[in-house]
């Protein structure tokens, strides 16, 4: 009798009771994605193996086991279970098959994925890239299995691997495509692994050797060390790096294909300084070799392996001598000041934020007159070939000082008028001290009546005076 309601079993009844309950309610017409063993859809649930040895049975009952939740993995998907369904940190029934094929040669993984694909399984469906899920990437950031590919694998683990790859890419599997963490492709994990093989099956079916990832990483960065910095990574839950497979003949064999050993990723690290960073130096004197022989090799790489091993075999390598860019013309003594003083009159007769009533025109020329009778260099405490000249719009007012920004230790000496009131004109001398701008004297010149400047050589004077005492400007 058919009905929509959910149903859910719990995966701690035996084994053989799951299997006949969710087969009894599938052929009584609920639908299969109605149904969960806790919290897993019974798809994703018959597609993992797991739990045919969940409760620690014998052999023989394992393999009954593995053969039930074939049958009913069949009977799922002939009545409509979506192999696309995602649940579970976005798991798909596809994606649990890929999980499977990694790990062990046991439970028919090849057999279940071929199943789930005949069944509408689409690899771009899931959340990362099925082919790299197949190959061995793990949940936690930058996760990686080598297990089928390893010296120790056992014999025909990496040709059903290799046999499900071209299954997926049949599917319509992306032989590029990155996961979701954009980390790797396909195959940046073959050369993270160290498999040759590997990365020759994944280049055979079309994958770029030269391929990156978005942070302009390429397999021999892989080969070679920890691009991603995995081992000193402190946001979320991370992996750690180590070497894996044979780093050394996969990183001849990509610098076979082309390519360049001198070549830098986002963060400025390169194949050479990365497998020294890891320790791996047996890659990085193949590094070495290969920039050597474009004339590549810097002194500072050679520096890398002494006192290592490899110190003579790298010594023996010719290094490269880079150009010396050409020095650049020093500018004349005292053009960078004097270009100061030049620019201070434009910016007093330009934009201001202030009314006429706060910025009046009479400060203004009092301001310019200033600055033309001390740039004529008629005052020797204040020569404009040394002391440099700014202009502040907001307090309006002038500062001298030994270096580009006042703001320093040496101090300015200042010239601004009291605002408010207009009564008279001050020339301090002011310096940092610590976080602090401190002021350490001030010349006071009154303005009778208010808003009549002081002469022009009285505020010159008093600038000469604080000039010569506190930035030293005469002998």
């Amino acid at each position: 009798m058919a009905t929509s309601s959910s149903v859910t079993l719990e995966h701690d009844i035996a084994f053989e009771t799951i299997v006949a309950e969710i087969e009894r309610l599938v052929r009584s017409g609920l639908h299969p994605d109605r149904i969960s063993v806790s919290q897993y859809p019974a798809s994703q649930w018959a597609c993992n193996p797991f739990w045919a040895r969940y409760d620690g049975p014998d052999e023989a009952t394992i393999a009954r086991r593995v053969d039930a939740q074939m049958a009913l993995l069949r009977l799922l998907m002939e009545h409509g279970a979506d192999p696309n369904k995602r649940k579970n940190r976005n798991a798909t029934p596809l994606a649990v098959c890929c999980e499977q094929l990694w790990g062990n040669l046991e439970g028919r993984a090849v057999e279940r994925l071929g199943l789930v694909l005949a069944a509408g399984g689409d690899p771009r469906k899931t959340k990362d890239p099925a082919l790299c899920i197949a190959l061995g990437l793990g949940s936690m950031r930058g996760e990686v299995f080598s297990i089928p590919f390893r010296d120790d694998a056992e014999a025909g683990h990496a040709d059903a691997v290799c046999q499900a790859v071209d299954m997926l890419l049949a599917a319509g599997a992306d032989i590029e495509a990155l996961d979701h963490r954009e980390m790797y492709t396909p195959l940046l994990m073959a050369a993270y692994m160290g498999s040759v093989p590997l990365m020759r099956f994944l280049k055979e079916r079309g994958a770029n050797v030269q391929a990156t990832n978005p942070d302009a990483s390429n397999a021999l960065m892989y080969a070679a060390g920890d691009v991603d910095g995995l081992a000193n990574s402190r946001a979320g839950f991370s992996t750690t790096w180590h070497r894996m497979g044979d780093p050394v003949a996969t990183t001849r064999q990509l610098l076979a294909w082309g390519l360049d050993p001198a070549a830098a990723n986002a963060r400025g690290r390169t194949p050479l300084r990365l497998a020294v960073s890891a320790g791996n130096l047996d890659v990085a004197a193949v590094l070495a070799e290969a920039l050597a022989a474009r004339g590549q090799l810097a002194a500072a790489d050679v520096r890398l392996f002494k006192g290592t091993e490899y110190q003579a075999r790298v010594a023996a390598l010719t290094t490269s001598v880079p150009p010396k860019k050409p020095a650049k013309p020093k500018a004349p003594a005292g053009e960078a000041q004097r270009a100061s003083w030049a620019r201070a009159p434009g910016l007093i007769d330009g934009p201001s934020d202030w009314q006429p009533h706060q910025y009046p025109q009479w400060l203004r020329n009092c301001l310019k007159d200033v600055i033309a009778h001390l740039a004529s260099g008629a005052d020797p405490r204040v020569p404009p070939d040394v002391l440099y000249l700014e202009y502040d719009g907001h307090f309006r007012s002038l500062r001298w000082s030994r270096t580009k920004s006042y703001l320093s230790r040496s101090g300015a000496v200042e010239l601004e008028a009291r605002v408010f009131d207009w009564a008279n004109m001050r020339i301090r001398f002011s310096q940092v001290e610590g976080d602090d701008w401190v002021h350490r004297e001030d010349i006071e010149l009154p303005m009778v009546p208010p808003g009549t400047p002081p002469s022009n050589e009285a505020l010159c004077e008093a600038i000469g005076q604080l000039c010569a005492k506190y930035l030293q400007t005469v002998g």
